[in-house]
């Protein structure tokens, strides 16, 4: 499995919308959130990158955006969220969106493998939407602590 651990910094400054997610069903949760997020875009004529990233936080909670096109304040009830990855892995993941589970436990096992700490947040940022499932490109961005 290709993985880069990246020392380089990188900031997000996303517009959507969050909640609490029970039973570990980011999935589910997630899509919920996507589609009113999207109705809601659309709705408002909001200009957006036109990429999804699903933001897994602590505590149980994920957030999912866009970045907006403009300094404009995002559309009630959208919530705007800004943070920066010091250090995280990278990942390109290439195939179906039901194999991110075994893709995000087989990182995990090779992150622990190399001694490393997951941090928060991370991030999941889908690319353009294709009809090919074996062809769409998740990029996955887990947050590192810093080594002691």
């Amino acid at each position: 499995m290709k993985l880069e651990i990246i020392d380089t910094p990188i900031q997000f400054r996303l517009h959507g919308l969050s909640s609490d997610v029970q039973n570990r069903r980011f999935g589910e949760v997630g899509m919920k959130l996507m589609n009113e997020m999207w109705r809601i875009v659309k709705e408002s004529n909001t200009a957006t990158s036109g990429i999804n990233h699903w933001v897994y936080l602590p505590d149980g909670r994920m957030f999912v955006g866009a970045e907006l096109f403009s300094d404009a304040l995002p559309p009630e009830p959208m919530e705007s969220m800004e943070f920066d990855l010091n250090r995280y892995l990278k990942h390109v993941h290439v195939g179906p969106y039901q194999n991110l589970p075994a893709t995000w436990a087989a990182l995990k096992t090779e992150l622990a493998e190399l001694g490393e700490s997951i941090g928060s947040p991370s991030i999941e940022i889908y690319g353009h939407h294709c009809d090919d499932p074996s062809k769409l490109e998740t990029t996955i961005l887990i947050g590192l602590r810093s080594p002691s």
